[in-house]
């Protein structure tokens, strides 16, 4: 029966991670995890011992921790990025393209920080969001984005602290 559990987990993880990298596989990459989180409730609850099963739900939660650090450390690159494009006055099409990532990237982890961190999740969109506008738009403001980006990458860090504080 535990070879049966670890091999749904690796499948769950395989289609997840299959998923990850296209924004046209985000929608899908929800459901999965969705799907593999209920085939692990099913799972769990026909263990032999609560203990084995209340293991594996911690180190559960260890992994989705490991997971949202890892994607708030790409939102606060992909930030760091565009910064970097405002300080060397790029053209509009390079900002747009990285708004685009930058907003991509933030909806892949936004579903769990909305979940897990309800007040930084609306800290971190009072600035995310303008900049993700600005940057996307044909005529962008430098200025504006260049004063939305420092709050942005504070309320990033503060979120990474408190996923880090809380594992």
């Amino acid at each position: 029966m535990k070879k049966y559990y670890l091999f749904s987990i690796i499948l769950a993880l395989g289609l997840i991670l299959g998923a990850c990298g296209s924004s046209e596989s985000q929608d899908n990459s929800d459901s999965t995890e969705q799907t593999s989180e209920q085939d692990s409730e099913a799972t769990s609850g026909n263990a032999d011992s609560s203990e084995g099963s209340s293991e594996e739900n911690t180190s559960s939660n260890e992994g989705q921790d490991t997971e949202l650090a890892s994607g708030i450390d790409t939102v606060i690159a992909s930030v760091e990025d565009l910064d970097s494009s405002l300080e060397d006055s790029a053209d509009v099409n390079a900002l747009n393209e990285k708004g685009k990532t930058l907003e991509e990237d933030w909806d892949s982890i936004e579903k769990k920080v909305e979940e897990q961190f309800p007040d930084q999740y609306e800290k971190i969109e009072k600035s995310l969001y303008p900049l993700i506008d600005e940057a996307k738009k044909d005529e962008p403001d430098m200025e504006k984005m260049k004063e939305l980006v420092q709050p942005t990458l504070d309320s990033l860090n503060e979120l990474k602290q408190n996923v880090g504080s809380e594992g």
